[in-house]
């Protein structure tokens, strides 16, 4: 309050001259002010990002480009699978994973598809197995019948294998 009462008192102390020379003196303060903190940022910021829009455009261009190449190659990856013997991709996956020790066989059947058979897998690894087959050599499970073993975490198994683009 002290300091309301001080300005007030300055301000009629002054005579109408000194009065306008100070509030025009404000004035242009207070638009130097808004200038400095409002809207010179502003410009630089829309003028930074008038720049980095063309390259942010390129981007998503170029991202649209290796999606359509990506796709492509999806498809031409599935073509050479299908070509491919199933069987031998799929004898070859078991050797690589730990069921390669346990017994199985795999059987061809028509349409391009592969029976697997195992008396005893280990759930799990079983699993994980399939998983990495599907994402890795782009063949599908087309059917499974898994039985439960005595043994805890054994299954015996029986599962159809198509190659990715087949039997759709």
């Amino acid at each position: 309050m002290k300091l309301v009462a001080a300005l007030r008192q300055f301000w009629e102390a002054r005579t109408g001259r000194e009065r306008l020379v100070l509030a025009a003196a404000g004035i242009i303060v207070l638009s130097a002010g808004l200038y400095g903190l409002l809207w010179e940022p502003g410009l630089k910021a829309a003028a930074r990002l008038s720049a980095t829009l063309p390259r942010l455009r390129a981007q998503v261009e170029d991202m649209r480009q290796q999606q359509k190449e990506i796709i492509v190659l999806r498809k031409q990856s599935t073509r050479a699978i299908e070509a491919a013997d199933l069987r031998a991709l799929l004898r070859a996956s078991i050797a690589r994973s730990s069921l390669g020790a346990a017994a199985h066989s795999l059987e061809p059947q028509p349409n391009e598809r592969v029976l697997l058979a195992a008396p005893a897998f280990d759930f799990d690894t079983w699993l994980q197995w399939v998983a990495a087959a599907q994402r890795e050599l782009g063949i599908r499970l087309e059917a499974c019948n898994v039985t439960a073993l005595e043994e805890p975490g054994r299954v015996r198994i029986e599962a159809s294998f198509v190659s990715g683009g087949g039997g759709r």
